[in-house]
Formats: C-alpha cells, sequence, structure tokens
C-alpha cells in the first residue's frame, strides 16, 4: 500500500501541492508508454499513406519518433493527445491501486476517477505547449468549487526543468477561484487575470518516472517552455469524492474505489473505453469568463 505520510499531507495542505515519489510501479508506467507507441504507429501509417509524412521513423523509440514525425505533420499526437485515448493501459493508470491509497488520504475512500483526464504530449520549442497560469477549476462548473478536485499528474518521463515543467503558486489555493480571462495566446488560452495572480513566488515542479505531482483544483500553475529537443509525456488525472458532482459533463468519469457501493465500482477497461466512447454531455459548464478584447487591465497581460 502506498501511503502519504503526516508532513506530506500537511504539506500539501497547506501549501496546494506535492511531489509524492515513487508512487505508480514502473510496469503502470511502461505499460501506458507501449500503447502510446502503438497508437503513434497507427497514426503514422496513416500519415505516410496520406503522403503527409515521408518517414516512418520507426526505429526511433517513446521520447524521438513522435518529436521527428511532428516536424513534418502536427496530427501524428491527434490519437492520444488530450482525453481521446481509452485504452486497458490508460484505464491500469487512473485505477492503479498505489495511487488510489494516495488519493484515498486526501478525497476519502469514495473515490471518483474525474472526467477530465488528459495525456500531454508537450513538444519541444513549441509555445503551443507553454500553457499559461490557471487554476483547474477555472475550466469547470461552480458545483465544484467547494470540493477537493485533485490532480494527479503523471510523469511518462523524468520531467525535468528544461524539458518543460510545470510551476506553481505556492498557497494560491487559499484564495478560491480567481478570475480568470480567454488570453490570446498559441497554448489553451484560459488564464488568470493578471491583477488577480496571488501573490507568492512561483515554485519549479520536477518529477521524475513514478512520481506523482499532487494539485489542488485551485492551485495556480503552469506549464513552462520545453527546451530539452524531445516531448515531454505526462498524463494528467484528477479525482474526487462523490459529492463533487458532475463538475465536467463534457465527458465521462467513473467510480474507482467505494466501500458503500463497491457493485458501482468501474473494473473493466473494455467498459472504461465504451463509456468514454459513448457519451453524450447531460448539461454545461456553467462558468463565464470574459475574451481579452474584452478585459480591462490595471497591469498589462
Amino acid at each position: 500500500m502506498a501511503e502519504l505520510t503526516a508532513a506530506q499531507i500537511e504539506f500539501f495542505r497547506e501549501q496546494g501541492y506535492l511531489v509524492a515519489p515513487g508512487v505508480i510501479p514502473a510496469g503502470v508506467v511502461e505499460a501506458l508508454q507501449v500503447e502510446i507507441d502503438a497508437a503513434i504507429d497507427r497514426q503514422a501509417h496513416v500519415l505516410l499513406a496520406a503522403s503527409k509524412i515521408t518517414a516512418l521513423h520507426a526505429d526511433q523509440g517513446f521520447l524521438h519518433r513522435a518529436t521527428a514525425i511532428a516536424a513534418e505533420c502536427r496530427e501524428i499526437l491527434a490519437p492520444v493527445d488530450g482525453g481521446r485515448h481509452s485504452g486497458p493501459a490508460m484505464f491500469g493508470l487512473l485505477t492503479c491501486p498505489e495511487l488510489l491509497d494516495v488519493v484515498g488520504q486526501l478525497v476519502g475512500p469514495e473515490i471518483v476517477a474525474s472526467s477530465v483526464y488528459r495525456i500531454r504530449p508537450k513538444l519541444p520549442f513549441r509555445p503551443e505547449g507553454d500553457v499559461p497560469w490557471h487554476q483547474d477549476s477555472g475550466y469547470f462548473h461552480t458545483m465544484g468549487d467547494a470540493h477537493l478536485i485533485l490532480t494527479c499528474w503523471v510523469p511518462l518521463m523524468n520531467a525535468t526543468v528544461s524539458a518543460g515543467c510545470m510551476e506553481v503558486v505556492p498557497r494560491s489555493h487559499r484564495h478560491g477561484v480567481v478570475r480568470h480571462y480567454w488570453a490570446e495566446v498559441p497554448a489553451p488560452p484560459l488564464t488568470v487575470h493578471p491583477d488577480h495572480l496571488p501573490p507568492s513566488d512561483p515554485v519549479p515542479v520536477p518529477a521524475d518516472l513514478g512520481d506523482v505531482v499532487l494539485l489542488s483544483n485551485l492551485t495556480c500553475h503552469r506549464s513552462t517552455p520545453n527546451t530539452a529537443g524531445v516531448i515531454r509525456w505526462a498524463a494528467d488525472l484528477r479525482y474526487n469524492a462523490p459529492e463533487a458532482g458532475d463538475y465536467y459533463p463534457n465527458e465521462a468519469g467513473f467510480l474507482a474505489r467505494s466501500k458503500s457501493h463497491p457493485d458501482q465500482v468501474l473494473r473493466d477497461a473494455a467498459a472504461f473505453d465504451r463509456l468514454r466512447r459513448e457519451h453524450r454531455p447531460a448539461g454545461a459548464v456553467d462558468r463565464t469568463w470574459l475574451k481579452q478584447a474584452e478585459e480591462t487591465f490595471v497591469k498589462k497581460p
């Protein structure tokens, strides 16, 4: 059983983030790497047949192949980018017992695997990967604001500072949901309004294979530039107690662990894949933010 110490739990509650070392077994990470490799290989053959790329780069490994192909065609990442991928190894990571042990210490024994999970392939030297300051709750329905929605950011390689690890603003989770706006940037554009970024020095959070970076949904964080020359692969997962509600109805979540309703826990990878593919949104996120052109700033954005 993986377990956080009392000191680690206190650090997370005080600072809004924690790097928990050695939580994810190597086999769980390796299985997802292999699954991503297979998806990249299938997509490479599709792109080659369509004359969108000139080489398969089949001799290159996990860290290099997609990087080389993306130099010709960014579509190489389409099958795995974001929340599109729902293979057995993805389900294996989402339901990893060691990870759920840690999650349970923070959200309680009833654990929902959030609909908002993502694979994050961050291309080197590309500004669209430099995600600006934001809180995850900035994207969510307001029903989730009073609850801990725990982000578990899992590197699929050693996520160094040069590879574009995350930065966080310590203790920013104490300020509630702060004002955001839609910026004019090539990366995902929702960002904390510059006049409302909590006053604390940012901290980089590099993490190695097997580690998990834990974040509150209210912690301000961003993705820094990747200058390492290879794609920085990571997966970010989210978990919460059922009381948080369906704060992101666009995609399907599931009950991952339960003492009260063990019969409702999703245990089958094929059922998970069907759930993701067949989901139809019921409702919408109620939070609205202004576009940059509509905003006014005391400071420059």
